[in-house]
């Protein structure tokens, strides 16, 4: 049984070749995108057995998107094949000196589809972590209602849930989620707010009244605020610990946040103290963003050790 458990949309990612308006053309590349899927093979890549449940459409596209989670090792017996709702798709414009612009196509995709009966409630009794984010829950009246009872089943079986809002501005359209991921967030044992998101769902980025706020709210072991480049914080209900960036080159940003869940979930894991947890979770957050593409820079487990210890591989 796996010990890590996501459950989310992952669409196919059209990524053009060239920085220019995509008004030009430019060629594209296509990459699957998914931060819940991200995070699943970003943990099996670190050693970590994971499974992920979604829907996909009955299409090429659908085909393309598991064969490469499946390839990762990731189990995927819990993706429905949908033969009416199509897959997801998203495309990226991206500029030299401006951030990346994403567009979506998604409305009525197979993910958007699921439901309660999706959920593996024997593997999800059965794992240590089920992670999810914001997005899942605003894709429909019915996604909304599966991450309810996700966390319910998790809560009942006393697996861990780890959530990342996620916040994705233009799937809320003119509707104020906030009550809602506020709502979820007190059902959580690991949460990963970004400092911007922190402002916007409670009002303030003040981390020590709002952490403290946070943890006491229900089940909460943890609560890390994440700041981007200028690294992380870790409130543990008694401490404020501080989580130094890793130095990095940034090549593209979209990923970063996944891979640093995953590292830090990697550390929770192995029971590792949160100050160990978050020093990995920075390594992997700056090593993916390095490489272009969603999971294309996520490490191996390898990779993560020779960090660690400051070695470099023997290249020739």
């Amino acid at each position: 049984m796996p010990q890590f458990i996501s459950i989310g949309e992952t669409m196919v990612s059209f990524v053009p070749t060239e920085q220019v308006s995509l008004s030009y053309g430019p060629s594209l590349k296509m990459r699957i995108a998914g931060a819940e899927s991200n995070t699943a093979i970003a943990l099996q890549r670190l050693g970590i057995s994971t499974a992920f449940v979604s829907r996909l459409g009955d299409d090429t596209l659908g085909q393309y998107v598991l064969r490469m989670i499946r390839a990762e090792g990731v189990d995927t017996s819990d993706v429905c094949v949908d033969r009416e709702n199509p897959t997801g798709l998203m495309i990226k414009e991206m500029h030299a000196n401006r951030e990346t612009r994403v567009y979506y196509y998604r409305n009525g995709s197979a993910a958007a589809h699921m439901t309660k009966c999706d959920i593996p409630e024997q593997k999800l009794a059965e794992a240590d972590i089920l992670h999810l984010t914001g997005i899942t829950p605003v894709l429909s009246e019915s996604c909304k209602e599966l991450t309810y009872a996700a966390m319910e089943q998790a809560m009942k079986h006393k697996t861990g849930i780890s959530f990342d809002p996620n916040i994705r501005r233009k799937l809320w359209k003119q509707e104020d989620y906030r009550p809602l991921m506020q709502d979820l967030i007190r059902k959580t044992t690991y949460l990963f707010l970004g400092m911007e998101e922190a402002e916007y769902i409670y009002g303030t980025s003040d981390i020590n009244t709002l952490g403290d706020k946070l943890y006491h709210s229900g089940n909460m072991k943890c609560v890390v605020f994440k700041d981007g480049s200028r690294g992380a914080w870790c409130y543990d209900g008694d401490n404020m610990l501080q989580i130094l960036p890793e130095n990095a080159i940034c090549v593209d940003p979209i990923g970063a946040g996944d891979a640093f869940n995953a590292g830090f979930l990697y550390g929770i894991l192995h029971n590792y103290s949160y100050s160990e947890s978050g020093k990995i979770g920075a390594i992997c957050g700056a090593r993916a963003i390095e490489t272009s593409g969603d999971i294309e820079g996520l490490i191996y487990e390898e990779e993560l050790l020779e960090s660690q210890n400051n070695v470099s591989p023997i290249c020739r």
